[in-house]
């Protein structure tokens, strides 16, 4: 298809403006008369149709009304007139009357005669209805059957004379509205153009000046006002090539004056052989060549040898187009063959796209820099090597530095150690008495339990298994009784229901061993009287109530062992947790309550009698910490609030949140802190305390352990009240 487009590039170049613009008139006309003929086809038939229509319906009408009393009355004449009648219409073929099976009247009409028909008629323009005719009085009774075939030849013709009669006049119309409009384009467009389009031709073959002159012999008298614009920009841009001529010629004089005594060396090559075209005079001085000695070389000529595939790798990357210019050091050889350093950039004279041809190269002699910086590496050398000297030496007294500080740090993590023990010293007695008194309730208990188990659990087995079943009820009852009762009764409340029992026993006259009624109160049984006799009614009661104290008496001995062991574990598990140390040295999420609920445990024996502690706690997140670190922050402050209430007061312990932090406030009623020592408190070896009582690093320990956590420490107190407030990350 290449030769189709050849033959359409020719015609487009050789065709005139005029005869394009009456093609394109043409195709518009073209245009616009297909969907005018598309729609009056569509408007004639629609119109056909609806006529059509209307008679159809009209006659079906006429045939229900007026043919109705022909038929009654079964008058074949006037039927037959009536018939030939509406067979005078073109558009009807024939129609046939019949009353069911039977035939009345059957009439066609063919070329203009109307005729009696015996065949139906077919072909492809004939439509067939039937029409039911009723009695005018009884509509729901159909008397006989109207049989039309319509014949749709005429209206087909009618609407074909109709199309081809609007085809004509629409044509006609079209086309003397192209002539215009062809002619009116010629006049006002084509030879205005064309007037223009030439002079241009002419204007660009010699000059704007005689461009103009054309231009102002043509005539535009009858041109569009657009054209006379256009016309009109064409002379101001005639003018201002003009004025861009003279510019450039200014240009080109201040260019050359620029090049020619520019302060850098500037050359311009042919990027094929790599010749010089042009070079200035300073380019000249910097390789010691004349301007027509350099012309006969090219710059592969005066480059250092080593140079050369560095300045190839250059232009490869400056003619691959991802760089609009380029700058390398490089060295070239003079006319006396003295290597000279200079800085280059070159800068292509091509567009994208376009074939190579020239390029600008700029160059900068640098050989007094080069040598500048050869005497600086030089000294750098010699520099780095003092620096080398001075680092060793710096590197020997860090090492020894940082040996005094793991000495110092030592020393630091064993004064913690020592305050923690000197802390958990002053708590030992009073531990021991924590751990002794559980214990010792469990040794007791233990000597309860054998000697239950060894005298009375046998004589219970078998008064289970011999006594009456409601002796065993009575006893299964009791235990049961026995099991739920708390010990809640006071003891006065105990001798009022012996009393009542014992006058109770009296009354009745009953005997019944004291040791039965102390084992019910025992077991918690305070029923009325009445109840109370009534047991006595069943077969070997007092060895039930017996048999259930002994069960009793198990249970709670048991569930003294249980509370005593779990008092006790408490209190080792604090001393436990507080003489942990951890060793990942890594901040971890903590319970602060559970904490300083640990760090209460210890103080327990110290509190349990003169110390009213008030709990504040709030729902608060876990903390970040050191938590072997953060027990050390409670138990100096608790401690030192005990030891300033002199073990007598009341010690308030707040836990709340603070937005992203929470807050710990730790305040007794103490005689305060004196304000001419408050700044005081929290350097190391700082006390108040008697001699033998404190080391003075508590809370020096306290806030260094809060900083190292990223938290904060303060302190408020007055007469009565001291107050310390721990800020602690979530």
């Amino acid at each position: 298809m290449a030769w189709l487009g050849k033959i359409k590039a020719y015609i487009s170049s050789k065709t005139s403006l005029a005869w394009k613009l009456s093609g394109l008139v043409a195709l518009t006309v073209l245009l616009v008369y297909i969907p005018i003929i598309f729609i009056g086809v569509l408007s004639d038939l629609n119109q056909v149709k609806e006529e059509l229509e209307d008679y159809k319906q009209s006659l079906e009408l006429r045939i229900q009304s007026s043919f109705e009393p022909a038929i009654w009355n079964y008058d074949i004449d006037t039927l037959k007139k009536l018939l030939s009648m509406e067979l005078n219409n073109k558009n009807l073929s024939s129609i046939k009357i019949s009353t069911g099976e039977r035939t009345l009247i059957w009439l066609s009409s063919r070329d203009g005669q109307i005729q009696e028909a015996y065949f139906e008629p077919t072909g492809p323009y004939i439509d067939k209805r039937v029409i039911p005719i009723t009695r005018f009085d009884e509509r729901e009774q159909i008397i006989a059957y109207a049989t039309v075939w319509y014949d749709h030849r005429e209206s087909r013709n009618l609407l074909v004379k109709e199309i081809g009669v609007n085809i004509l006049n629409t044509g006609v119309i079209l086309l003397i509205v192209a002539l215009a409009v062809n002619y009116s384009t010629y006049l006002k467009l084509v030879q205005p153009l064309e007037s223009i389009r030439k002079s241009m031709i002419e204007g660009g073959k010699s000059s704007p000046a005689l461009a103009r002159k054309q231009m102002s012999e043509a005539n535009f008298k009858a041109a569009f006002v657009e054209i006379l614009h256009m016309a009109a920009d064409l002379e101001h841009m005639f003018q201002e090539i003009d004025a861009a001529y003279a510019k450039i010629k200014a240009s080109e004089n201040l260019f050359r004056a620029i090049f020619l005594q520019a302060g850098v060396g500037v050359a311009q090559i042919n990027f094929e052989d790599g010749r010089f075209l042009l070079v200035n005079q300073c380019f000249c001085d910097i390789v010691g060549y004349t301007e027509e000695e350099l012309r006969q070389k090219t710059c592969r000529d005066i480059t250092f040898q080593d140079d050369l595939e560095l300045q190839c790798e250059k232009m490869q990357e400056l003619l691959s187009g991802n760089k609009q210019s380029l700058s390398f050091e490089k060295r070239f050889v003079s006319k006396e063959g003295k290597v000279v350093w200079a800085e280059v950039t070159i800068t292509p004279l091509w567009s994208e796209g376009e074939e190579p041809t020239t390029q600008i190269m700029v160059v900068q002699d640098i050989t007094a820099k080069k040598a500048a910086e050869q005497e600086i590496i030089k000294l750098n050398d010699e520099l780095e090597a003092k620096v080398l000297a001075r680092t060793n030496e710096l590197e020997e007294a860090n090492c020894e530095l940082e040996a005094t500080i793991d000495a110092l740090k030592t020393a630091q993590s064993q004064l913690v150690i020592h305050e923690k023990m000197a802390v958990l010293g002053q708590l030992v007695s009073g531990i021991a008495h924590e751990l002794n008194t559980p214990l010792g309730v469990i040794n007791s208990a233990g000597g309860i339990l054998e000697k239950t188990i060894r005298e009375e659990i046998k004589w219970v087995i078998d008064f289970c298994t011999t006594a009456p079943d409601m002796a065993v009820k009575l006893y299964e009852r009791l235990t049961e009784r026995g099991r739920a009762h708390t010990d809640d009764m006071s003891s006065q409340t105990k001798r009022e229901i012996k009393r009542r029992y014992y006058t109770a026993l009296k009354e009745h006259q009953a005997e019944v061993p004291a040791e039965v009624v102390e084992h019910l109160v025992e077991m918690g049984y305070d029923a009325e009287t009445q109840d109370f006799l009534a047991l006595f009614n069943i077969p070997q009661a007092p060895q039930a109530i017996r048999a259930a104290y002994v069960m009793s008496v198990l249970q709670r001995t048991t569930q003294m062992v249980r509370i005593s062991a779990e008092k006790a574990s408490k209190v080792i598990m604090a001393l436990k947790i507080y003489g942990h140390n951890e060793t990942h040295g890594q901040l971890v999420p903590h319970d602060v309550i559970k904490d300083i609920e640990l760090v209460l445990t210890l103080y327990y024996n110290q509190t349990k009698y003169g110390v009213e502690i008030e709990r504040r706690y709030e729902e608060v997140p876990p903390v970040l910490c050191y938590p072997d670190k953060l027990h050390q922050v409670w138990v100096n402050i608790i401690n030192n609030a005990l030891q300033a209430m002199n073990n007598k007061g009341k010690l308030i312990i707040a836990v709340a949140k603070m937005e992203d932090k929470v807050r710990v406030s730790i305040t007794d009623n103490g005689p305060g802190i004196p304000e001419s020592i408050m700044d005081r408190i929290f350097e190391p070896f700082f006390t108040t305390k008697k001699l033998g009582e404190g080391t003075g690093l508590g809370l020096d320990i306290v806030k260094r352990v809060v900083n190292e956590i990223g938290g904060e420490i303060s302190v408020e107190s007055r007469k009565g009240e001291t107050t310390f407030h721990i800020l602690l990350n979530t």
